[in-house]
């Protein structure tokens, strides 16, 4: 027993110095780990939000920091686990957060951890996944943290004053039921014709579905945990031009492959949840994703995309201080580009990035809609691709129709600018 405890830690010692440039410990052909630490820091400097943060904010967040492993037991067994933790010391909105010891603005949390089963490899693979994963929607729900072409992230991050999370309309928390990304669930995920046909079918948790809501206080009739939500996903890639299909442990996509390989594809996808108090939330969605080498040595590497998503029965109309009967919906919408200049320039090869983004609630507020737009511009500028870069960016955001009222009314700012130093690490 002794004898064969040493020889499996020998084995690991050998593998991991064998492969130490891949971070990866390997046991045998079939059974092996790949490790990796990664941390995102910013500076940033705010515009004013209103009479309460009536100054431009300057400040430095030590934003994240997150260990990530995924590997497989035997071909038949793969799994994923990624932890974080985080320090934010201001809330978006300018305002400090609680606490009075900088301890209590941090939080470590798991963030995804699951297993696939795989029952046939690439290309035509079929695999089942279980666990606290990515919804598969979108590609907005499968983006990768740490590869993306605006740091600052999508849509709920730039709320600034909080109107999409249940401070005007309490059923309106549009983190919680239209762009939560990650749930527990199962999801059968392949890949038909070499790759050309993708897609996704699961069972997840309702967890909006909450027979004790507070919100049941305003008058609506609960409706109780029933059942799970369903979501399918399909995308389309046109093989036959030399575009290839897109892989991953987890189900995470980049925003950018970064000339590594051509890709094009479209994406449909559909869920269904029932969310508090009788409204049954259904989210249709398209997006597009392309990028392609140009140029002698794959100088130039273009990227566009975009998606959009609809989302029916996401709150009801709020009139004065009363809710009416009538189901309401929300769109998001978004398209963004990089231009990467794939070759090095001094240490890095630099990038330029823009990303549009809308969020629009129908009639959530004094039967007026509420309209949150951003554009966002970014340099880029990547030394060893997303193990180490450094970002420049900018974005300006601004309020429309019963959303710019309602700030406006309450003295704050209806458009403000911020601007940004972002640094990425993966060891």
């Amino acid at each position: 027993m002794k004898l064969k405890l040493i020889s499996i830690v020998i084995a690991l010692v050998l593998g991991y110095t064998i492969n130490s440039y891949a971070y990866r410990i390997q046991v045998s052909d079939e059974t092996w780990a790949d490790f990796a630490i990664r941390g995102q820091l910013f500076y940033f400097n705010w515009d004013k939000r209103g009479p309460d943060t009536d100054y431009r904010q300057n400040y430095f967040e030590m934003t994240e920091a997150e260990f990530y492993a995924k590997g497989q037991i035997n071909k038949f067994v793969q799994f994923f686990t990624q932890w974080e933790c985080y320090y934010k010391p201001y809330k978006l909105s300018g305002k400090k957060r609680d606490g009075k010891y900088p301890e209590e603005s941090s939080s470590a949390f798991m963030k995804e951890t699951g297993i696939n089963l795989v029952f046939r490899s690439r290309p035509n693979e079929f695999k089942i996944r279980f666990g606290r994963q990515r919804i598969p929607i979108s590609r907005y729900y499968q983006r990768s943290d740490y590869k993306k072409l605006i740091p600052t992230d999508y849509f709920y991050r730039y709320d600034v004053h909080g109107l999409f999370k249940g401070k005007l309309n309490a059923y309106l928390e549009t983190n919680r039921t239209s762009l939560q990304i990650r749930h527990p669930g199962i999801t059968a995920i392949g890949y038909l014709f070499d790759g050309m046909l993708e897609y996704h079918v699961g069972l997840f948790n309702q967890p909006n579905n909450n027979p004790n809501s507070e919100l049941r206080n305003v008058g609506k009739e609960g409706q109780g945990f029933k059942g799970v939500r369903p979501i399918v996903r399909l995308v389309f890639t046109p093989t036959w031009l030399g575009y290839k299909p897109e892989y991953s442990i987890k189900g995470t996509r980049g925003d950018s492959h970064l000339g590594k390989k051509d890709v094009c594809n479209i994406g449909v996808g559909y869920s269904r949840e029932e969310i508090w108090d009788g409204l049954d939330n259904e989210i249709f969605a398209i997006d597009g994703f392309w990028e392609k080498r140009l140029g002698s040595e794959n100088r130039y590497v273009p990227m566009l995309q975009f998606g959009y998503m609809y989302s029916k029965e996401t709150h009801y109309g709020l009139y004065g201080n009363e809710y009416g009967d009538n189901k309401e919906d929300s769109q998001f919408w978004w398209v963004a580009g990089q231009f990467l200049y794939n070759k090095f320039i001094a240490y890095g090869r630099p990038a330029l990035a823009a990303r549009f983004e809308q969020m629009n609630a129908d009639n959530a507020y004094n039967n007026k809609d509420l309209t949150l737009n951003r554009v966002s511009v970014a340099f880029n500028y990547y030394i060893i691709g997303y193990s180490a870069w450094i970002s420049l960016g900018l974005d300006h955001v601004w309020y429309d129709d019963g959303a710019e009222e309602y700030v406006l009314a309450q003295g704050k700012q209806r458009s403000m600018t911020d601007f940004n130093v972002h640094f990425e690490f993966k060891f």
